[in-house]
C-alpha cells in the first residue's frame, strides 16, 4: 500500500510540475507571440510581414529542440530538458525587450524558438508518459491545463504592465519569473527521480517501432500531416491574434480576447480528456478542427467586437485539444515504448506548418491590408486536417 501511495503522490508531484511548465511555454511564448508582434510593429514601427517572419525563425529554431527533447528525455529524464527550456526561454524573454534591430530579434526568437519544446508538449508528454498506463490522456489533459492557465493570465498581465511600466522592464520581470519558477521545477523532478516501468507484459510493453519503420507507415504520416494542418490554423491564428481583434478594440481590450480563448481551452481540454476514455481520438480530432474552423468563419466574417469575441470563444473551445490529442493518437497508433522518440517525429512535422502559417498570415495581411484572406486560409488548414484524421486508427493501448 506504502509503495503505491507513494507513486500515486509521485504522479500528482510530475502532473503538477509539467502544469507549471505548460503555464510559460504557452502563456509567455505561444499566447505571447500575439503580444510581441502588436509591441513590436507599434513601438519599433516594423512592419507585420518582418515580424510574421521572425515567427517563422522561431518555429525553424524549434525543430532541433523537438527532435531532442524526446530523445534526452528517454535517456536521461526530463531535468537536463527543463534546465535548456527555462534558460533559452528565460533569458531570451529579457533579451526581447532589449532589441533596438531587426536583426537581434530574429536571434532572440531563435533563441526562444529552440527552447520552446523543453517546455512545451513535446517534453511535457514524454515526461508524463512514463508514469501513467491507464488515464495517461487524463493527466496529459491536466498538465495541459497549465497552457490555459498561462494563456489566460501571462498575455493580460504582459500588456497592462507594459502600457504602465514599458516593454522593456516588464520583459525584464517576466524572463526573471521564468527563470525563478522552473529552478524550482527542475529542483523537484529531480528529487522525484524516474519511475519504474509500468509494465512488463501487455500492450504497454510492445517494443518500439523502429524509426525508419515508422517513417515508412501511412498511418504516421496520416496523424503527423492532420496534427500539423491543425496546429498551423490554430498558430496562424493565435500570432496574430490581438492585432486581428485590434481592428475593434484598443490593445487592452483586444489582450482581453486572448484570455477568453485560455479559459474557453481549458473547458475544452478537460472535456476532451475525459472524453478520450470512450471516445475515438480520431473523431474527436476531426471535431476540433472543425470547430476551430468554424471560430476562423466568424472572426473573417465579423462586424464588431463582440463577434470576434464569440469567434475567439469557439475556437478557443478546441485550442487545448488540438495540442492535447496528437500525443493520444501517436500513443494509441504506436505504443508506449519509445514514446519520446515517436511525439518528437511527429511534432517535426508539427512544427514545420506551424513555422508557415503565421508567416503567410502575416505576408496576406501587408499584401492585401486586412486579415481576411489570412483567416479563411487557416480555415481551409482545417478542412484539411479533418478529411486527414477521421478515419480510425489502430490502438496499441487499452484505455491509454
Amino acid at each position: 500500500m506504502g509503495m503505491v501511495s507513494r507513486h500515486r503522490s509521485a504522479r500528482i508531484i510530475v502532473t503538477a510540475a509539467c502544469f507549471l511548465m505548460a503555464t510559460f511555454a504557452w502563456g509567455a511564448v505561444f499566447y505571447g507571440h500575439s503580444v510581441y508582434m502588436d509591441a513590436l510593429t507599434r513601438d519599433m514601427g516594423w512592419s507585420t510581414a518582418l515580424v510574421s517572419t521572425a515567427i517563422l525563425v522561431f518555429w525553424i529554431a524549434s525543430l532541433p529542440g523537438t527532435i531532442g527533447v524526446g530523445l534526452l528525455i528517454d535517456r536521461r529524464g526530463p531535468v537536463p530538458v527543463v534546465m535548456i527550456g527555462a534558460l533559452c526561454i528565460g533569458l531570451g524573454l529579457i533579451a526581447l525587450g532589449q532589441v533596438t534591430q531587426a536583426w537581434q530579434m530574429f536571434a532572440v526568437y531563435a533563441i526562444l524558438g529552440f527552447g520552446y519544446p523543453a517546455l512545451a508538449a513535446a517534453a511535457i508528454s514524454p515526461t508524463l508518459a512514463p508514469w501513467f498506463d491507464r488515464g495517461f490522456g487524463v493527466a496529459l489533459g491536466v498538465a495541459l491545463t497549465g497552457a490555459s492557465f498561462g494563456g489566460a493570465l501571462v498575455p493580460l498581465i504582459l500588456v497592462y504592465s507594459s502600457a504602465r511600466n514599458g516593454f522593456e522592464a516588464t520583459m525584464l520581470v517576466a524572463g526573471a519569473t521564468v527563470l525563478a519558477v522552473l529552478a524550482l521545477v527542475v529542483v523537484v523532478l529531480a528529487r522525484l527521480g524516474r519511475p519504474e516501468p509500468i509494465s512488463t507484459t501487455g500492450p504497454a510493453a510492445a517494443a518500439a517501432v523502429p524509426a525508419k519503420i515508422m517513417l515508412k507507415d501511412p498511418l504516421f504520416w496520416r496523424i503527423a500531416v492532420a496534427a500539423a494542418f491543425g496546429l498551423g490554423g490554430q498558430v496562424g491564428f493565435l500570432a496574430h491574434q490581438i492585432p486581428i481583434v485590434s481592428i475593434f478594440a484598443e490593445p487592452g481590450a483586444a489582450a482581453t480576447t486572448v484570455t477568453v480563448v485560455a479559459v474557453a481551452s481549458a473547458i475544452g481540454r478537460l472535456v476532451v480528456a475525459q472524453a478520450s476514455r470512450a471516445v475515438p481520438a480520431t473523431l474527436l480530432a476531426a471535431g476540433s478542427y472543425a470547430l476551430f474552423g468554424v471560430g476562423m468563419a466568424v472572426i473573417a466574417l465579423a462586424d464588431s467586437f463582440f463577434v470576434i469575441q464569440v469567434g475567439c470563444a469557439i475556437a478557443g473551445l478546441v485550442v487545448g485539444p488540438i495540442v492535447l490529442l496528437p500525443p493520444i493518437l501517436a500513443r494509441q497508433a504506436f505504443g508506449a515504448a519509445g514514446y519520446g522518440r515517436t511525439y518528437a517525429m511527429i511534432n517535426v512535422v508539427m512544427y514545420v506548418l506551424a513555422a508557415l502559417a503565421p508567416w503567410i498570415v502575416g505576408m496576406l495581411r501587408d499584401l492585401s491590408g486586412d486579415y481576411i484572406g489570412g483567416l479563411w486560409i487557416l480555415l481551409l488548414l482545417e478542412t484539411a486536417a479533418i478529411a486527414l484524421i477521421v478515419k480510425p486508427i489502430p490502438n496499441r493501448l487499452i484505455n491509454s
